[in-house]
């Protein structure tokens, strides 16, 4: 619990500073990832074992691979934020900066050091790709399914946003998803929820572990939800941070387990959730059957029960 406890710790440390002063001296949403990228940071740090098998090469060259994929995310996301899909865009090179962030976590996996290789290998190198496939599919069949079903009955739909043609509104869903999973607490929050949960259910059952790191990873937002951002009102707050969060927590959490412990997989999975309510029709009433999917789950995988007496 010790090292839970200071993982969680230098966590926040490492971003709520930054986020707070950034946020108070209206920075670019771009420049917050400085403090986006904490948890990640702080699960390295905590990870070092010390002992060492350089891979130079390989790194190298995921850090500059993922850098350049960052850097054009964040080009056509600045450009398109808050307006259509369009081109062309203005190339900008101060945004190589924070693609580099994300990059530098994601080459973690091959790191000279042998514990932060460990942490993040499943980055790139998941188990299996048949769950990160799931954690990608799941969250579109979950809004349409039953959307579909009850729009037959004359329930209307809600619709995105209107782009300019099927290219520009596929485009526009490939930059959404790209940035969610690279840079909107992808590298941050979900790192802080999967180290939290992974090391918690060594003493806990998977569901009480979803349970417990539901509020150190719903506080860990509060800098962005009251600084304006997803959750900027109470009763957002308490839709987004408290009702919802608690069942996308042991969904996280079971695809996580599902994966074979992939973190891969379950970032996949939050950035779907973050990006597709965005871009699919639904009926957002239909949305509280994330309680039964996650009621679902754990009777189905009897997530009470602790993994090493399943």
């Amino acid at each position: 619990m010790k090292r839970i406890w200071a993982y969680i710790g230098l966590a926040y440390a490492l971003s709520w500073p930054s986020l707070i002063l950034l946020i108070r001296l209206h920075a670019n949403e771009e420049v917050l990832i400085l403090g986006i990228c904490g948890p990640a940071f702080a699960a390295m740090l905590l990870s070092r074992s010390l002992v060492f098998h350089p891979d130079r090469r390989r790194r190298f060259l995921w850090f500059v691979a993922m850098t350049l994929l960052g850097w054009i995310v964040l080009i056509f996301t600045s450009e398109w934020r808050g307006v259509g899909a369009h081109w062309p865009v203005q190339i900008k090179f101060w945004l190589i900066a924070p693609a580099m962030l994300p990059a530098w976590v994601i080459s973690g996996a091959f790191s000279k050091d042998q514990g932060i290789r460990g942490l993040l290998r499943s980055l790139v190198h998941p188990p299996n790709w048949r769950w990160p496939a799931v954690a990608l599919l799941s969250m579109p069949a979950f809004l349409l399914v039953p959307s579909v079903l009850v729009h037959i009955f004359g329930v209307p739909f809600q619709w995105p946003a209107p782009q300019n043609s099927a290219w520009t509104y596929i485009a526009s869903g490939i930059v959404k998803f790209g940035y969610s999973l690279l840079f909107d607490r992808g590298p941050g929050g979900t790192r802080l929820a999967k180290v939290s949960a992974g090391a918690l259910q060594h003493r806990f059952s998977p569901l009480a572990a979803s349970l417990l790191v539901w509020l150190p990873w719903a506080l860990w937002h509060a800098p962005l939800d009251f600084g304006g951002w997803v959750a900027n009102s109470l009763i957002l707050y308490l839709e987004i941070r408290v009702i919802f969060l608690i069942p996308l927590t042991i969904l996280t959490t079971w695809i996580y387990n599902r994966s074979g412990h992939a973190i891969l997989a379950a970032a996949i999975f939050h950035a779907s959730f973050n990006t597709f309510p965005l871009i699919l029709p639904f009926v957002q009433k239909t949305y509280v059957l994330i309680f039964v999917w996650a009621g679902y789950v754990v009777v189905k995988d009897k997530m009470w029960r602790r993994l090493d007496a399943a």
